[in-house]
């Protein structure tokens, strides 16, 4: 019986697991959502019910997309470093660098549609520090390098030593007291133990999402939406250990929703394609908001702003998706793939694919 309870959930035909794909889908869409609402804040009309909405929903969106990218980050820790360099560590290292020159100037667009004065030095510096100190909205893909990077060095560390240190950070990195140098680091601190959650309880995740039925599935989503809705209201958020505890159950609580998603063929194509979505997504929003921008005291424009987070968001993913596919095409394909330059030499002979 417990054999079976704990045995990992067998992939589909393809060799992928839907509900996972669901869970990134619903994750990266969430993450969208969220930079279109910051970056049409201010430009037309009132936008605030997304802008709560997100605060709302905070406790599951990136918990969740961490999570899941550390579900199958164990096997990194112990190959040789050439090979996770050429299997991983080339990838974020070649995007991130890549698209924060790329991101300069949408940025700086959406920087003057807000009104902000541009500092060329300030800009010049920050950009060349960003290895270091990432700005925009690529922490992520610095983040998800670092973690491999730690799994690795720590890789002979019990799992009992590494997850209560990294939650005893997490709950310090959430009640923002730890003078880091950016909201970057600070997202390491409070999100790299959820990566390890990802890794180390694999198989009782797997177990959760395959044995778990709508009821327990329904509590859980109620559960969690209440206390985030608390949370959120009464600002119980600076509470230690609350909002991480909160961020658990909106993990439990984003797997149970996946498992309904996982019907959708959008949204787990969606899932298996989120880091072109999370490239080039921000730049586009930014865009679409400096257009709107331009023409922001037509009646017209007033009257669609509370939607228009939303259809920035759709319209930035299936833009994403598309500049991604006229890519593997073209000679664009270096937007989303680090040069074979890149990669070293190796007797397993890993390649992109491995990826």
């Amino acid at each position: 019986m417990w054999g079976s309870l704990w045995r990992s959930a067998p992939p589909s035909h393809d060799g992928r697991i839907e509900w996972v794909d669901a869970g990134k889908g619903l994750a990266i869409a969430l993450v969208v959502l969220f930079h279109s609402a910051r970056w049409f804040a201010g430009v037309a009309g009132d936008v605030s019910g997304w802008l709560w909405i997100n605060d709302l929903l905070a406790t599951m969106r990136m918990p969740l997309f961490f999570t899941l990218a550390g579900l199958f980050a164990a096997k990194w820790a112990t190959v040789p470093l050439a090979q996770l360099w050429n299997a991983k560590l080339s990838l974020f290292v070649w995007v991130f660098l890549l698209w924060e020159l790329l991101g300069l100037g949408p940025y700086l667009i959406g920087q003057a549609a807000h009104g902000i004065e541009i500092n060329p030095r300030r800009e010049i510096f920050d950009t060349a520090v960003s290895p270091l100190i990432p700005r925009f909205e690529l922490w992520f893909i610095w983040a998800l390098a670092l973690f491999f990077l730690l799994n690795r060095a720590l890789r002979a560390v019990p799992a009992a030593v590494t997850l209560p240190t990294a939650a005893l950070v997490s709950v310090i990195g959430f009640t923002g007291i730890l003078p880091l140098p950016s909201p970057s680091w600070t997202g390491v601190c409070k999100y790299y133990v959820f990566f390890l959650i990802g890794m180390t309880w694999r198989r009782a995740l797997f177990a959760y999402a395959a044995r778990s039925g709508w009821v327990l599935r329904s509590l859980v989503v109620v559960a969690w939406a209440a206390a985030a809705w608390a949370v959120t209201v009464f600002d119980l958020s600076r509470i230690p250990g609350v909002y991480p505890a909160l961020a658990c159950v909106g993990v439990l609580a984003g797997i149970a929703i996946s498992q309904v998603l996982q019907r959708s063929a959008w949204i787990v194509g969606l899932g298996s394609r989120t880091l072109p979505v999370y490239l080039a997504h921000t730049p586009i929003v930014i865009l679409l908001a400096a257009a709107v921008a331009l023409v922001a005291d037509h009646t017209v424009v007033r009257t669609a702003a509370p939607v228009l987070p939303a259809v920035a968001a759709l319209a930035a993913i299936g833009l994403s998706l598309g500049l991604h596919r006229v890519s593997r095409r073209t000679f664009l394909r270096f937007l989303f793939d680090p040069p074979p330059q890149l990669l070293v030499a190796h007797p397993a002979g890993p390649t992109s694919a491995a990826r």
